[in-house]
Order: C-alpha cells, then structure tokens, then sequence
C-alpha cells in the first residue's frame, strides 16, 4: 500500500518519511530479533548496511515503540487489548485498532470483487478499478488503501474499470491525467519541484 508512496511522492513528503521511519525501525528489530537464528545472515545484512557498526550480535534487543508488554504478574495493563489470534495489538486506543480491523476486512472484500475482473481480461490491475462502497465513514484514503483509481458511496458494492487515463509515473488512473503517460498534478510537482 505504501509503496506508492515511497517511489512517487516528494523526498519531503511527511508520509514517505514517515513510511521510511516505520521501515528503519522494522529493519533494526528484525536483523536483531533473527539473528540468534541467521547468524551469518543477519550479520551480513547487518554489516551492509552498517559497515562501521560492529557486530549485529552485539547489540541490545530493540525497543519497540508502542509494543505490548505483559505486565508483571501477568494480566493486562489499563488501557491495553487482549491478544487476537493474528498476534500481540498495539498498546493505545481501541477504537483505532478496530476500525483498522474493519478496513482490513472492507479490503479483503474489495480484492475479492476486483479479481473476476482481472480474470475476465476487464482490467489488467487494481489501479484500473472503481470501486463503489455503501454509505460508511472511515476516515482514510480508500483508494490509496484498496490500491484503485477511485472509490465512491452508493447503494450497494460495486467494481468497474476506471474511465480515467494512467499516469506516466506512478501508474495510478486519475481525472487530471489527460492522455495515457502525461502526469498527475503530484508526479508533476515531485518532477518539477
């Protein structure tokens, strides 16, 4: 999902930079956390990347930001969420652990509506699709997270091929895109800024 928006949008961009923050931090707590395992792995991947850095097997397990810990004596600490079957939740606020279950699912059932599309020859990608979603509030950009040209409200659950032009960059459908391979207002500004 984010992958658009590490090759396409500014080196400024606070999504991206965010995006690169998350992935840094992914890297140091799985080089580290495999490397008991993957010694000679982990090392080199590790020596890459850090030539100067000494050993990976040196190093103290990675503080997760925000990671659950099981509180002494077991049991729960005020304000966490039970573990799901997926695995240990983010210590926070429930109701965003939630909706991000619900958009989870709404995104499985997209994919599923998309894919007799792809297997007819109707649309080549999902960034071919529009997708139409009864009436809800979610409160993210569905499109960016379905991986589709667009995503509208009606009455019920739907799944076209897009109408719109395929820009030349970052391959997404979009209104402002004139002809297929101009850009998109945002590929233009990245390219031009």
């Amino acid at each position: 999902i984010r992958k658009d928006c590490l090759y396409c949008d500014a080196e400024s961009s606070p999504k991206r930079r965010a995006y690169r923050t998350v992935l840094d931090i992914l890297f140091h707590a799985m080089v580290r956390w495999a490397a008991p395992v993957l010694v000679f792995t982990s090392e080199e991947v590790w020596g890459t990347r850090f030539p100067e850095a000494g050993s990976v097997h040196l190093l103290e397990w990675p503080e997760v930001p925000f990671a659950r810990r099981p509180r002494e004596g077991g049991g729960l600490s005020e304000g966490e969420v039970p573990d799901s079957p997926e695995g240990p939740r983010l210590r926070g606020d429930e109701g965003v652990s939630i909706n991000w279950e619900r958009m989870r699912e709404l995104r499985r059932s997209v994919t599923e509506a998309i894919e007799p599309l792809r297997r007819d020859k109707t649309i080549g990608s999902s960034l071919e699709a529009e997708v139409t979603l009864p009436e809800g509030d979610f409160g993210a950009d569905l499109a960016e997270l379905f991986i589709t040209a667009q995503v509208s409200f009606g009455n019920e659950m739907s799944v076209t091929k897009t109408t719109h032009h395929k820009c030349g960059r970052c391959w997404r459908h979009l209104p402002e895109v004139t002809e297929d391979g101009t850009l998109c207002n945002r590929c233009e500004d990245v390219v031009n800024g």
